[in-house]
């Protein structure tokens, strides 16, 4: 747009005479003072990165954008604009170049030599263009990806996975339904949808399991429909799932795609309230609890339930697909799932999938890195639907700072159950029948990961020690302990682990998406400063 050329304008005038101000032979006299030099070095380098990046990282964008329409990738009669997708390749690809490279420059400088007025500055212009650099390298990614993977070099067939919080999995949920649909020239369209009772269990694996899988969750999760969301790696649970599903109907898949009813809630903020073909409106406001409780009150028969959350959700995205309503909205709700962890990709195309392994959508299950990750993985264990009434919240307390840069850290683990006190008398289909816990108590399984190459130390629950049930999945042990909720009460586990070495960074944590929105990947001090 014209606005955007002149804002543009102004930006490169000004950063070209702040780049031009710390230049010139003064300066770099001034430069080599002790004290002061590395002060007017960062200064220098900031300026001159930042007139990089609006001289040659932004022009090709704005020019593009303004020639396109200002709804680019809003689907037009059910398909997707490949041709836009394809126009902004080069310009976005440029911008990210442009933009790894000065942040490259930016984050060397070392902000712990610098004074008060120079240092909050600069952390603050390394904090917004790494922010920038992410998004720039996310969407180039999406511009690349984006044509193959909607069938502009032929028809693909991608397994759609509805998960249901309200029967937690490491990853969300059960897949509560699922749904074959095909993408072609950059339309995609259902081709049939099924439930678990359309499914089964399988005797046999679909595919091989390691026998780290195999100790840490057994072996359902490649037999069992439900059970493939057990692991907290996409990659796998995916390819599980592709597995059975391949198994019984014989469809080669090329991907697969999950979502979640809170995800569904985000979009619909977008598209505005829909109406299914029942009647039953929902919003952005209500379609959680629709989708996640209330439909077993008015659905007794668990194949109606099935058929309605199966209808709810292809609705909702056949909506989103439509470009109902505001799509700006629509989109930014969407990239709010993918944050949380609620949409997840993952493609049988290794090119494709190895793209996708640098986003969130991948939902991967991290290695290594000199930031200690641990993961917080729910799982129901009642055989019900009651972690609607379940909460959770994680910290990481930084003990001490050890020799090669380990970290003694502690990972405290609240849950707290919500459910009502006359939780019994909710629908069976809620509460369970009673076989694994008291009808209106909810039991769940945790499995903690614990960072790459930890020692694990303790763990306690509500202030006591227990022993330490474990496995491993690649190089994170993973502690696994049941925990019991009547309605209203409250359980604290406390693990504390040693990390491997050369992991000096702050602490991430990654958790179970549940019924409530919520910050994934927290990050917490690091106790080697």
């Amino acid at each position: 747009t014209e606005q955007a050329e002149r804002i543009l304008g102004a930006l490169q005038e000004n950063t070209e005479k702040a780049r031009t101000h710390t230049d010139g032979f003064l300066w770099s006299a001034a430069a080599k003072i002790p004290f002061v030099g590395d002060n007017l070095g960062a200064v220098t380098v900031a300026a001159d990165a930042l007139d990089a990046i609006t001289q040659d990282g932004l022009p090709p964008v704005v020019s593009t954008a303004t020639a396109l329409d200002s709804n680019l990738f809003k689907p037009v009669d059910g398909a997707f604009p490949l041709e836009t997708f394809t126009q902004l390749v080069g310009p976005v690809t440029t911008a990210s170049d442009v933009l790894t490279e000065q942040r490259s420059r930016i984050d060397a400088i070392d902000t712990g030599s610098l004074l008060g007025p120079v240092q909050g500055p600069i952390e603050e212009l390394q904090e917004k263009v790494g922010t920038a650099e992410s998004a720039a390298a996310a969407a180039a990614r999406a511009m690349r990806l984006a044509p193959g993977m909607l069938g502009a070099n032929g028809p693909r067939t991608y397994l759609v996975m509805f998960q249901n919080n309200a029967e937690s999995r490491s990853l969300g949920g059960i897949p509560g339904s699922i749904a074959v649909v095909r993408a072609e020239g950059g339309r995609l369209t259902f081709d049939d949808s099924y439930s678990y009772s359309d499914i089964g269990t399988y005797e046999q694996d679909v595919i091989p399991i390691t026998p780290e899988e195999d100790a840490t969750f057994g072996t359902t999760i490649a037999r069992d429909l439900r059970d493939t969301t057990l692991t907290p790696d996409f990659t796998r649970a995916a390819q599980f799932a592709k597995g059975i599903v391949e198994t019984k109907f014989g469809v080669p898949i090329s991907g697969v795609l999950s979502v979640d009813p809170v995800a569904l809630s985000y979009a619909l903020d977008g598209t505005g309230p829909i109406t299914l073909p029942d009647g039953t409106v929902l919003t952005a406001d209500n379609a959680v609890t629709t989708l996640l409780s209330s439909v077993y009150a008015r659905f007794p028969d668990p194949d109606d339930q099935d058929t309605f959350f199966s209808l709810a959700a292809q609705t909702v995205f056949s909506t989103v697909l439509e470009g109902q309503g505001d799509y700006r909205k629509t989109l930014e709700g969407l990239t709010e799932a993918v944050d949380e962890h609620r949409v997840l990709m993952w493609s049988a195309d290794p090119a494709e999938q190895a793209e996708l392994a640098e986003t969130p959508l991948a939902g991967l299950l991290q290695q290594g890195g000199e930031n200690p990750r641990f993961g917080v993985y729910v799982n129901d264990a009642t055989s019900s639907k009651m972690q609607f009434y379940l909460r959770w919240d994680s910290t990481v307390d930084a003990v001490r700072c050890l020799e090669d840069d380990r970290q003694e850290l502690a990972l405290t683990v609240t849950l707290t159950s919500t459910a009502p006190a006359d939780a019994a008398m909710l629908p069976e289909y809620i509460v369970g029948t009673g076989k694994f816990a008291d009808v209106g108590t909810q039991q769940v399984n945790l499995r903690l990961a614990a960072p790459s190459g930890s020692t694990v130390e303790s763990l306690e629950v509500d202030g006591a020690g227990t022993i330490v049930a474990s496995g491993l999945l690649g190089d994170r042990p993973i502690v696994i302990q049941p925990a019991l909720l009547a309605p209203g009460q409250e359980v604290t586990m406390k693990l504390t682990v040693t990390t491997g070495k050369d992991q000096p960074g702050a602490s991430i944590v990654s958790t179970t998406p549940g019924v409530v929105p919520f910050k994934q990947d927290q990050r917490f001090e690091s106790a080697c400063g």
